[in-house]
């Protein structure tokens, strides 16, 4: 559909030029399809064999493809994210080209719960329990590193995290949290800080760490531009330091369902930037600030992602992000962009979900983070179809209506 329209566009443009037969004119039309400003997408299932562009030329797929619902071994992950970003780039250069050699990197990960917290311990924290797919996947986040590291991107990466539902160590009564949990092995073992540990040894030129968003020194900032939250007069948030300072953010979640706002993608991904120390265990000052669709909005107009991942090997249907009636899903989907509606619009839609009715992606629209009809984005990798996986939605969850 989307090589059609460029076919139509293409052509009706050259048919003008050669009635009008303004040459200059003609030059500035190329010149602006050079400059293709259409979102991409990138749709990378684990079984990418090959695929096609919308001309018609070849798409190299991974170099061992593996089933969309196998168990992915630690050393595949490196060439699926390596792809993934190859997809989601911009015509302009990948993800490389976007960060200088001495630039700060914050990596925005999605912790929302963690395995082996004791539900009665009474800290503050809402305790859920850890299921696959409801925490950001270690080994993407090891490959998106080692990606950065090998192409000299970064001088310092920050792994950052403000949870609704655990508490550092250091402030709580629990043996664990989200950044020491092991998550019994579902990583390969790894956890953050074993992982930070492990690369600063390895790279000693770059400097790693983990932020805890809650605790970590906070400020209060106007909302850029205007707050869409109703309910939020001053229009502004309290969120972590490093996200206002850093020069670059990455973000990266799993495809999840929500109850709040039908799909917890990148944009609710930012939820973890504003201060616990601010709105609490869980963060429910933040609702009453305004709707769940207008707060993620407007916390991710704080430091927009400049890449964002989706996905990984699990993720979560049903009354996510957690609870009774949330459910692991095992499909091994990568969905990467620069433009987060977009990116989230084709995962939404990707998930079973009509994106025109889901809230916080039109408002996303109109603060110019990318298209969210799908049928204009340009997406690059698996065909959708193939890659289509319906979820539950969640029970309590209403779409918006249909325009």
């Amino acid at each position: 559909m989307d090589f059609s329209r460029r076919q139509l566009l293409g052509w009706s443009v050259i048919a003008a030029d050669l009635v009008r037969g303004q040459q200059k004119q003609s030059d500035e039309v190329i010149a602006t399809a050079t400059q293709d400003t259409t979102p991409r997408v990138g749709v990378v299932l684990s079984s990418f064999a090959e695929g096609s562009e919308h001309d018609g030329s070849k798409l190299a797929g991974l170099a061992s493809p593996r089933p969309a619902d196998a168990e992915l071994r630690a050393d595949f992950f490196d060439g699926w994210v390596q792809k993934a970003i190859e997809m989601g780039s911009t015509r302009v250069g990948d993800l490389s080209t976007m960060i200088g050699p001495e630039d700060w990197v914050v990596i925005k990960t999605n912790i929302c719960t963690c395995q082996g917290l004791d539900p009665s311990v009474k800290d503050g924290g809402a305790h859920q329990p850890y299921i696959p797919g409801t925490v950001t996947d270690l080994r993407i986040v090891r490959a998106v590193i080692n990606y950065l590291v090998e192409k000299k991107c970064g001088a310092r990466i920050t792994i950052a995290e403000g949870s609704e539902q655990w508490l550092p160590m250091e402030r709580s009564k629990s043996p664990v949290d989200g950044w020491t949990s092991d998550w019994g092995g579902a990583f390969d073992g790894l956890s953050y800080r074993k992982l930070v540990a492990d690369l600063s040894s390895k790279h000693r030129g770059v400097r790693f760490e983990v932020a805890d968003l809650n605790s970590s020194d906070s400020i209060e900032l106007p909302v850029p531009g205007k707050a869409a939250a109703r309910q939020n007069p001053a229009g502004t948030y309290s969120i972590g330091k490093v996200i206002q300072q850093c020069d670059k953010l990455i973000s990266i979640a799993p495809l999840k369902t929500d109850a709040r706002t039908g799909v917890g993608l990148t944009f609710n991904n930012y939820i973890g930037i504003a201060s616990g120390a601010k709105y609490g265990f869980p963060k429910d000052g933040l609702w009453k600030l305004g709707s769940p669709d207008e707060v993620v909005v407007d916390l991710f107009s704080y430091h927009p992602a400049d890449f964002c991942f989706l996905g990984g090997p699990f993720g979560v249907e049903g009354d996510g992000p957690d609870g009774p009636g949330a459910a692991s899903v095992h499909h091994n989907l990568l969905v990467t962009g620069t433009k987060a509606a977009s990116v989230d619009a084709v995962a939404a839609m990707l998930m079973g979900f009509n994106p025109q009715q889901v809230p916080y992606l039109a408002l996303a629209e109109k603060m110019d983070y990318g298209a969210t009809d799908t049928d204009i984005v340009w997406t690059r990798g698996d065909e959708l179809e193939k890659a289509r996986r319906v979820f539950r939605p969640p029970s309590r969850w209403k779409p918006a209506e249909k325009k």
